[in-house]
């Protein structure tokens, strides 16, 4: 029955307004947001974690064909745009992985700032983030994400990836030049551009131009980590939206 839900269930279901300083005295709330905190910690290890992995191996096949490619004559130049591919599949695969990285990170900072820190030192006059129960009651019920899977993928693509393309396409560029003999002028190298007999030039200069220049402005025009992890700023908007929703 709804009347027998422990004490800390029906406080969440008020407003910040409703709920009294006293709350953080009761046993049974503080043991709740303590297992949500630790929850929260493990959810953010893992992907985490995730990323690290991706990343990784993308590092290795980096590294990996480049060495393959340039060790031998015989290796076709468009094996490191097969890799380049597979960089992007990891780019796509990071950019969901770190919103979910982000929104666990913002659920901690809820956490932190509204329960620990008023535990750590209890204010004086009122809590510094006042509104931080009602905004992860609401995350809880409807998951809210703070960016979207676009802006996830840029980050990863600004932080490690422009690296990662940058050097196999040196190196894609290098080995045209001097595969099988060293090219002695650009004509030589832009007909060497061609994938068998079923891809002419052209098509592999404009994919190619198109792919590294937008990947370049993706990247360089995306915030910066500490931009989209300010979460004073997803405070006051998440709180508006809250207010919207409940209005």
């Amino acid at each position: 029955m709804r009347g027998a839900e422990p004490s800390w269930y029906s406080l969440s279901m008020l407003d910040s307004e409703e709920i009294p300083t006293s709350t953080l005295d009761n046993t049974q709330f503080i043991t709740a947001v303590s297992h949500l905190y630790r929850a929260e910690m493990n959810r953010m290890s893992v992907w985490r974690h995730r990323l690290d992995v991706t990343s990784n191996w993308t590092v290795i096949l980096a590294t990996a064909l480049t060495t393959f490619t340039l060790g031998s004559v015989d290796v076709p130049h468009y094996t490191l745009l097969l890799g380049l591919a597979l960089v992007m599949i990891s780019i796509l695969l990071e950019g969901r992985r770190y919103r979910h990285l982000h929104h666990s990170k913002w659920r901690l900072y809820l956490i932190e700032s509204g329960f620990f820190s008023n535990i750590l030192s209890p204010a004086r006059r009122s809590e510094p983030s006042p509104d931080w129960r009602r905004l992860l009651a609401a995350d809880l019920r409807h998951t809210h994400f703070s960016i979207s899977w676009f802006t996830g993928m840029r980050l990863r693509l600004r932080r490690n990836y422009l690296m990662v393309i940058g050097f196999m396409s040196a190196v894609w560029v290098a080995k045209l030049f001097i595969h099988p003999t060293r090219a002695p002028g650009l004509h030589e190298f832009y007909s060497r551009l061609h994938v068998g007999d079923f891809i002419p030039p052209w098509i592999v200069a404009v994919t190619a131009v198109l792919f590294l220049g937008s990947a370049v402005v993706l990247g360089l025009t995306c915030p910066s980590a500490e931009e989209l992890e300010d979460w004073s700023v997803h405070y006051h908007r998440r709180r508006v939206e809250v207010e919207d929703d409940q209005d």
